[in-house]
């Protein structure tokens, strides 16, 4: 049904003014012969109450401004927070109004934003625009599923993480330290070291010392020695195929678990030989190579050759008689040279009584003869292991004390060394001949 009434404030006034018109020149005209046509408002909306361009069809302007899509507003103003975009031309109060185009002219210009920032401050008359975006990371995260706070459960440690605030993620239900290995676990002491993760990515550390003691390893193949407090067995290292050690020094032969593998070394150490060591020297054995061949080693021959109490090394000088001979005793056993004994000749003469005494007188020594032995120096070792003058003999360390004596003729004469040799008991045998020579427990 037509509004008529929405177009009246424009017609009545016109049709007023005609009526009122008309109603004046009745009353001064004279009665007429041809009827006249009464019409009632509004019966009269098709018909042209005076001559002229005024129709008082007061529907036509509406449905012409309301076809064309037009609003009729009283104050001939928009609404608030509406943009008029248009008026109809037959009645200014009739008007297009468009929200969209107020927020737009109002500085409301945005539908969508990026994550983490949403629209902010929406126009005021409802539509889906806005001022701008404002950055909201917590809201971000959560709008996207992820949460601050687990019951029960605890967040995936490392993994599943909100990629705009990291305190925001997933939840992990596995128990705490499922996954990690034995003797493992995410509460344990972290100074004992750690090995992976559990399921929801918090790091396992160990719970017991899995430490092998020095010189053991828990990859080694040898023997076990002892056991960590985790339980894990400590092996020794797997030595080298016989005939080879780590402590050779001869060629190179193969790798093992405790170092590079050599065949034994044939050469004597530094100091000492394969072989005896020749005329005018002592060979003494000295040690045995790596292979086990003897080692000697070589000195001058120093043990002392002396003569025994009352004989002298040097023969008889004149007015002296040789009453007798001893050969050299060295304190190996050896003997060399001659000593000898020396007797005064005997004196004959006469006294004052021209009587002739005829006898031997009190043998003198020999100016070079000791008179009195003393000792000069102490007890000490010669420093050596021999077989004291005889191949294949006992082993023996020597000692010595240095003696020096008066002679009958005042001089001081050196006497050399009084050697001394200890045979058997715990230094028979290269080892012992060795701990007595460095001990010098038997030079006393």
């Amino acid at each position: 049904m037509k509004n008529y009434n929405t177009m009246l404030h424009m017609k009545l006034n016109s049709a007023v003014s005609v009526l009122a018109v008309a109603a004046a020149f009745a009353v001064f005209l004279p009665p007429s012969n041809a009827s006249a046509g009464i019409c009632f408002l509004p019966d009269c909306q098709d018909d042209e109450i005076v001559q002229g361009d005024i129709n008082m069809n007061i529907n036509s302007d509406t449905e012409y401004c309301e076809e064309k899509g037009y609003t009729y507003y009283s104050s001939g103003e928009c609404p608030q927070y509406q943009a008029k975009v248009g008026t109809c031309s037959r009645d200014d109060h009739y008007l297009k109004c468009d929200a969209v185009t107020w927020c737009k002219n109002n500085g409301y210009n945005t539908q969508t934003c990026s994550l983490p920032s949403f629209v902010n401050e929406q126009c005021p008359n409802g539509k889906p625009y806005y001022k701008g975006c404002k950055e909201d990371r917590p809201r971000a995260c959560r709008e996207q599923g992820y949460v601050n706070s687990c019951s029960p459960g605890r967040l995936y440690k490392s993994t599943n993480r909100c990629p705009w605030d990291s305190s925001y993620g997933k939840c992990c239900t596995a128990s705490p330290s499922t996954g990690c290995p034995s003797n493992y676990k995410v509460t344990c002491d972290s100074s004992r070291g750690s090995s992976g993760t559990d399921t929801c990515g918090y790091t396992c550390y160990r719970c017991c010392d899995d430490n092998c003691p020095s010189g053991t390893s828990k990859n080694y193949s040898g023997s076990i020695s002892t056991y960590t407090e985790c339980g894990t067995a400590c092996k020794r290292c797997k030595g080298c195929p016989s005939g080879t050690s780590t402590s050779y020094h001869g060629t190179f032969s193969s790798t093992s678990e405790c170092g590079s593998c050599y065949r034994c070394s044939d050469t004597c150490s530094s100091g000492s030989k394969s072989s005896s060591c020749g005329s005018g020297y002592e060979s003494y054995r000295s040690g045995s190579t790596e292979c086990g061949s003897s080692c000697y080693s070589c000195r001058k021959h120093t043990h002392s050759y002396s003569c025994p109490s009352g004989y002298q090394s040097s023969s008889c000088g004149s007015g002296y008689t040789t009453s007798s001979t001893r050969s050299k005793s060295c304190s190996c056993g050896a003997t060399s040279g001659t000593c000898y004994k020396c007797t005064k000749n005997t004196n004959t003469g006469n006294n004052n009584n021209n009587n002739t005494n005829t006898g031997t007188t009190t043998p003198s020594h020999d100016p070079n003869e000791c008179k009195r032995e003393y000792k000069t120096g102490p007890l000490t070792p010669i420093g050596w292991c021999d077989w004291c003058g005889s191949a294949g003999g006992p082993k023996c360390i020597w000692c010595a004390d240095t003696y020096e004596c008066e002679t009958y003729g005042g001089s001081t004469k050196s006497l050399g060394s009084r050697n001394y040799r200890t045979v058997g008991g715990p230094y028979d045998g290269e080892d012992g001949c060795q701990a007595a020579k460095g001990s010098k427990t038997n030079c006393s």
